[in-house]
């Protein structure tokens, strides 16, 4: 079994897969091709892509590929600028939830002149990133298959992007996936807010339909506490305590004999801040901030509480890992 090495990944890399799945096998055989999966890397080891779930976010670590699937990464050949890239992982991150396009999968082989429908599939949402930030990768974005990015001019191969899955990982896999979790219960949300109005695509139209339809607020709001999507983030808390805690950082650190990766995650902690990482949860604190300015709205309130304490919690990382290296890391005395 293998994964892949996302350390050698930036921003906006494109990583092209494939499966034992039949659908895989059907997606290869219409493209000629060794792939069938299209994903966009977005940082922390984080991918986004669109499958049967809808656009969700993916953990590399948990994606794990048999030894004779294929497995290739590709990043721009020219230069592009950090904010043009934020922008393609913006595009990406807007269109969380968004459904799948299966009749338009099904027709990208086929090359059509016309454009495609909102909905996204795995090689289209990727096309369609660069594309809304000035960078085209093909003819036509709407019906772009995995074989028509590996083809692309515009992509260079990113070589050694594979690992050996190791023991400890498989003991790591058999934890659970707080992502999976996470798309679960965003898809639920979802589900619930297209009972209440079907032209809610993705959770980013929730605050316009709002703004137009504020009588509804209360059944929204009630369909985000209903969902859990508003406390998931304890999962993640629970499962890590000594990120957010000082005295439980200190009793890992010494009683862990993996020292030295504890303190590798705290110099990524660093870098995942210096490149603004999490930087798109402020970003929502204030949006919801100015909508709830504009209008004191139920479901408005419930967003800004939620970003408020993921902020929070990211500077409580920060600050532990920063102890932490000072106490115990390069250079710390003692």
């Amino acid at each position: 079994m293998k994964r892949i090495d996302f350390s050698k990944l930036r921003k906006g890399d494109i990583l092209l897969t494939t499966s034992s799945h039949p659908q895989s096998k059907a997606v290869r055989a219409f493209t000629k091709s060794d792939i069938s999966h299209a994903m966009l890397y977005v940082a922390n080891g984080s991918v986004m892509d669109s499958t049967g779930e809808g656009v969700h976010a993916r953990n590399l670590q948990r994606q794990i590929y048999n030894d004779d699937c294929a497995i290739y990464a590709y990043r721009a050949t020219a230069p592009i600028d950090p904010e043009a890239m934020n922008q393609i992982v913006d595009y990406v991150r807007s269109e969380v939830g968004a459904p799948y396009a299966t009749l338009d999968a099904i027709r990208s082989p086929f090359k059509p002149k016309r454009k495609g429908s909102p909905a996204q599939f795995c090689s289209r949402l990727v096309a369609r990133a660069y594309a809304n930030a000035g960078f085209p990768l093909t003819e036509n974005p709407d019906y772009t298959t995995p074989a028509d990015l590996q083809c692309s001019t515009h992509l260079e191969s990113i070589p050694d992007v594979e690992l050996q899955v190791t023991a400890q990982e498989k003991v790591e896999l058999e934890a659970g996936d707080s992502v999976k979790g996470m798309r679960e219960v965003t898809n639920d949300l979802l589900e619930r807010l297209r009972a209440i109005a079907p032209e809610i695509r993705v959770l980013n139209d929730i605050y316009p339909f709002l703004m137009q339809n504020p009588s509804f607020d209360a059944e929204i709001a009630e369909a985000h506490r209903a969902s859990e999507y508003l406390n998931y983030w304890n999962v993640e808390v629970a499962r890590h305590p000594y990120r957010y805690d000082a005295m439980e950082m200190l009793r890992f650190y010494h009683t862990t004999a993996n020292k030295d990766e504890l303190l590798e995650y705290c110099y990524v902690t660093f870098e995942e801040d210096a490149t603004g990482t999490f930087a798109h949860w402020q970003t929502n604190l204030d949006v919801c901030e100015a909508l709830l300015k504009a209008m004191p709205l139920e479901t408005f309130r419930l967003n800004r509480d939620l970003f408020a304490t993921l902020c929070s919690n990211q500077k409580r990382r920060i600050e532990i890992a920063h102890m932490l290296v000072s106490m115990h890391g390069d250079g710390a005395s003692g």
